[in-house]
């Protein structure tokens, strides 16, 4: 395994994570111990860093990382969780998550603490307004229940760079792969001028990489790794990434990740500048999963509907058919949710890609 230094903090996380959101539910169902033995397993191998929510696996992650961490010993592993606008409004709103969170983590205080989900600037406004979330983090830091400070973002680049010159938080989670690297690199490059932990997130692209290998096959040429393997070693050679976060349901999935971590590329400026133009036009045509467009006055989901249509993108040729597939088995959905859509325009202007949503929301509602 591989440990990078999170930032300032002085904590050398493992560069693979384990993310807490994909636990098979008929393990944790019958019983969390079952689901608990990949963290440990995980841990047994030289994992380290664990990030779960509030939530996550129908609200039963981080039960099941307390479950696995009683037979770990503390302060040989870190453990990040977080708190968004939903679960709190104000300092004793987050308080109060902070607590839930201790509990069923089994640990005497919270490693990292993360102001969850910033899709937009404002909404990072908000989140550190005079007695808002982070003053209630705040005062549980100064208490010594969190160690440190963090943030998971959606917001682009430029954004990203903003909230980091704020200097409140000590390391930012955020989405970042071979399909939207070139949007991200804005905000990662601003988190290594100020010496910032780095946690990736959606490192496989949401399986749009490893479901399309007609598309990243170069990702593993010259090497005997798979296109997912190839895939995470190009984030673990990034040296601006403190860790690469994929999420784990079995131990075939674990053994696979863990391969990422030897013979890693060269990840240059070139190599990077390479990489876009072997992606081609995709870069500007496929969804980012920034979330800004999850503003739709019918609750249609939209950020759900433009990840699943990257599919039919990345098809060759373009084929609608398998949006379907990819709402049914990663989102739970149909393309029914789509035919709600009045055309108002709202995700639209919303759109920092400024992608015409509301025609991709009529071609899929069209295969309902």
């Amino acid at each position: 395994m591989i440990y990078n230094e999170y930032g300032t903090t002085g904590k050398k996380v493992s560069a693979i994570g384990f993310g807490g959101m994909r636990f098979l539910p008929e393990e944790y169902k019958k019983d969390h111990k079952i689901a608990a033995q990949l963290v440990l397993e995980a841990f047994e191998r030289g994992v380290t860093y664990f990030d779960t929510a509030p939530g996550y696996c129908q609200d039963e992650s981080e039960a099941i990382f307390g479950e696995a961490f009683k037979s770990m010993k503390y302060g040989d592993f870190y453990v990040s969780t977080k708190c968004g606008l939903w679960n709190a409004t104000d300092a004793d709103g987050a308080r109060r998550m902070i607590e839930q969170s201790l509990t069923r983590l089994n640990v005497p205080k919270i490693t990292f603490y993360n102001l969850w989900c910033i899709k937009n600037l404002d909404e990072y406004h908000r989140m550190t307004a005079k007695g808002g979330i982070y003053e209630g983090i705040l005062r549980a830091q100064e208490e010594g229940l969190v160690e440190h400070i963090c943030c998971t973002t959606h917001a682009n680049g430029e954004e990203t760079a903003e909230i980091i010159k704020d200097g409140l938080v000590e390391g930012v989670t955020l989405g970042y792969n071979a399909v939207n690297f070139a949007y991200r690199r804005a905000g990662l490059a601003a988190c290594q001028a100020a010496n910032k932990g780095v946690v990736v997130m959606n490192p496989l692209g949401g399986g749009a990489i490893p479901q399309n290998p007609q598309r990243f096959g170069f990702l593993a040429e010259g090497s005997n790794d798979s296109i997912a393997v190839a895939a995470l070693k190009f984030l673990v050679a990034h040296k601006e990434i403190t860790v690469t976060l994929p999420g784990f349901s079995t131990s075939a999935e674990l053994n696979e990740a863990l391969l990422a971590t030897q013979n890693l590329p060269n990840v240059n400026e070139a190599y990077l500048d390479a990489l876009a133009k072997k992606l081609g036009s995709e870069l500007n045509t496929l969804c980012t999963g920034c979330a800004y467009c999850d503003e739709c006055p019918h609750d249609i989901p939209v950020p759900k509907l433009l990840e699943a249509y990257n599919a039919a993108l990345m098809a060759q040729p373009h084929d609608i058919a398998k949006v379907s597939h990819r709402l049914r088995d990663h989102w739970g959905l149909t393309a029914a949710a789509a035919t709600g859509c009045i055309e108002c325009g709202i995700c639209e202007k919303l759109c920092t890609q400024k992608l015409p949503v509301v025609d991709r929301l009529k071609e899929i509602a069209a295969q309902a």
